[in-house]
């Protein structure tokens, strides 16, 4: 390892962190969870998941409310959930349509303690009467599946899931859900369009997290754009995390990767410059912010697809891409699913103030500019709603960052 190399700690995943927790609460007694994400989502959500008095408050993250909804669902008990207005303005009409049909009752809530839902719960858990066929929409959120393949391996004769006839967004999740529910000796069976999770038991056992790869690539790209060496502690080429497959991009960008006992080591660039690219990533939609900025900063045009759930998420973030990058004479149309971008004039403002719109992957996205120019960063705490120590370690890796922290 280079001696120059700058080492990050990234976190504990929540994607995974999150699936233990509800595969605990489906399986009580039998999962010791060891390297728990510490991040705002996972604590509410943990927080949600231990049973106590109703009303829940969940916080922002889609995730959270969507497990810890079907979990409510699956109990013969009423149980309110809030969380922030944005996020109960997210879609999740999908997934409710799914438990509703099982036998639960969602219903919308507005009053003294939020935006939120009332979940009138009904037992799954009684005898084997045979797998539960649910079609599900599959355009909107791989969580809505990822969630109801975990309630498949608790629930009276599993579940039975056939898609409806629309893309599947973030596919990646949804494997990297089969494969810890199979690494922990649950039977799921796939073909084609069905999935089917019988009802079984879960071995007890003691799972460790993975390192999160989703909180890395703000990081090579930073090294990209200024030449520094880093260690990406934790992470494994074994990992089962859908975003360790974007490794490929970033060597055609110029970055000369390689898995160590320690990480993932960064310590050679050869910036590649592509004068106009093409890439779909409906399977990777939450490092579009990431690749944007980077192909921003290299001059790049050309056009990105799978942007259709960005407008959902936790800003608009087709919008804040946007403003935030018309400060750099960045410009960017989109449609529905697709964006095109144009950057031959990128610029670089004296001083410039970044909105992130209270969103954790916008912040992160932006934090690559550091070399460039002093940055003021707005609402810079939404970092902790998955990884909150990233200034700590973004001011680790590259002390020269002149960033103010609102």
């Amino acid at each position: 390892m280079s001696e120059r190399a700058r080492e990050i700690q990234l976190p504990a995943s929540k994607s995974i962190s999150n699936r233990l927790l509800l595969l605990s609460a489906l399986h009580p007694g039998k999962l010791t969870i060891t390297n728990l994400s510490q991040a705002e989502d996972t604590l509410y959500l943990k927080e949600a998941l231990q049973g106590n008095p109703s009303p829940i408050y969940i916080g922002e993250g889609g995730t959270s409310l969507r497990f810890a909804t079907t979990y409510y669902a699956s109990q013969s008990k009423t149980t309110e959930i809030y969380g922030s207005d944005r996020l109960m303005r997210r879609p999740h009409e999908a997934l409710f349509e799914v438990l509703s049909s099982l036998g639960s009752e969602i219903t919308s809530l507005d009053n003294e303690h939020g935006i939120g839902y009332k979940i009138k719960g009904t037992n799954l858990y009684d005898e084997n009467t045979g797998p539960s066929m649910l079609h599900v929409e599959v355009n909107k959120s791989s969580q809505f599946i990822t969630a109801l393949l975990l309630l498949g391996s608790s629930i009276k004769g599993g579940i039975d899931l056939r898609f409806k006839q629309n893309k599947l967004v973030s596919k990646p999740y949804v494997k990297m859900t089969i494969r810890l529910m199979r690494q922990m000796g649950l039977s799921i069976e796939e073909n084609g369009d069905q999935i089917i999770v019988p009802r079984q038991d879960l071995i007890s056992q003691s799972k460790e997290v993975e390192f999160d790869w989703s909180s890395a690539y703000s990081f090579l790209g930073a090294g990209i754009l200024t030449g520094e060496p880093l260690l990406l502690k934790g992470l494994k080429s074994k990992d089962i995390q859908g975003d360790r497959k974007l490794l490929e991009m970033y060597t055609q960008f110029g970055a000369s990767l390689k898995f160590t006992k320690d990480g993932v080591l960064s310590n050679r660039y050869d910036v590649v410059t592509p004068q106009r690219i093409e890439i779909d990533m409906i399977d990777y939609p939450d490092q579009i912010m990431n690749i944007l900025v980077l192909l921003s900063a290299l001059k790049c045009h050309g056009c990105i697809r799978g942007i259709e759930t960005l407008y959902a998420k936790e800003s608009n973030r087709v919008e804040a891409l946007k403003k935030n990058l018309a400060q750099f004479d960045v410009a960017i149309q989109a449609n529905d699913s697709s964006l095109t971008f144009e950057a031959k004039n990128f610029k670089i403002p004296s001083r410039v103030k970044i909105d992130t719109y209270n969103d954790h992957r916008i912040a992160m996205a932006f934090a690559q500019l550091f070399s460039y120019t002093p940055m003021t960063f707005e609402q810079s705490s939404c970092v902790k709603k998955s990884f909150p120590d990233f200034w700590n370690q973004w001011f680790a890796a590259f002390p020269s960052a002149s960033f103010e922290l609102k």
